[in-house]
């Protein structure tokens, strides 16, 4: 007599293949064969770019930078996905009045920034920087202006990335910890594997 499966535990099966196939799609992004401190760096130097004041070159600097320190290339990628028009409206802000307090200027003679040329524009203004800058910056006060706005950026941007790169080496930590297999298998595979009888010389 052969014995076949219900419909039920057919779905079932077939939800937790995927579910296992998710989960191992995700490790697989968070560097399984790295440690929590090395993923949670590649993660941290995404967020801080995404954040930072070069704005059209953030992809490149992720790959260059990820490269440099040998870390993560898509953790590094996917960490700038955090910097977008809705997260920079608050940062940048903030940023440019960091940056005007670090240089010493005051809101009198530095006034804000025409924010709505790229957050309240078309996303085309990426494809024209240099029109794009007049608008944001005009030009009474340009330099200085231009200064805080890139020196302020860039501290919020650091001490973000730093931010994000603390809470994604605890998160790591503790998943490790409530999953040990996953651990000891990212630990064997960080080891150099010992060669074969036949692949001794």
């Amino acid at each position: 007599m052969k014995l076949t499966d219900s419909r039920a535990f057919r779905k079932r099966r077939h939800r937790l293949k995927w579910r296992r196939r998710s989960r191992v799609m995700l490790l697989e992004l968070l560097g399984r064969e790295e440690t929590p401190e090395r993923v949670a760096a590649a993660i941290g130097l995404g967020v801080g770019i995404g954040f930072s004041p070069f704005i059209g070159l953030h992809l490149a600097l992720a790959l260059i930078l990820a490269w440099l320190f040998r870390l993560n290339k898509l953790d590094t990628v996917l960490g700038t996905l955090c910097g977008q028009i809705p997260t920079w409206t608050p940062v940048f802000p903030l940023g440019y009045r960091v940056g005007r307090a670090i240089l010493g200027y005051d809101r009198y003679t530095v006034r804000r920034l025409n924010w709505d040329a790229i957050f309240h524009s078309h996303i085309t203004w990426i494809f024209h920087p240099v029109d794009t800058a007049h608008r944001l910056f005009g030009w009474h006060a340009m330099g200085p202006r231009v200064a805080s706005f890139f020196v302020g950026t860039t501290v919020v941007a650091v001490f973000l990335g730093a931010a994000a790169y603390l809470i994604a080496r605890s998160l790591l930590r503790l998943y490790h910890r409530r999953h040990p297999r996953v651990a000891m298998r990212a630990q064997r595979r960080r080891e150099p594997r010992e060669p074969t009888v036949s692949e001794r010389p």
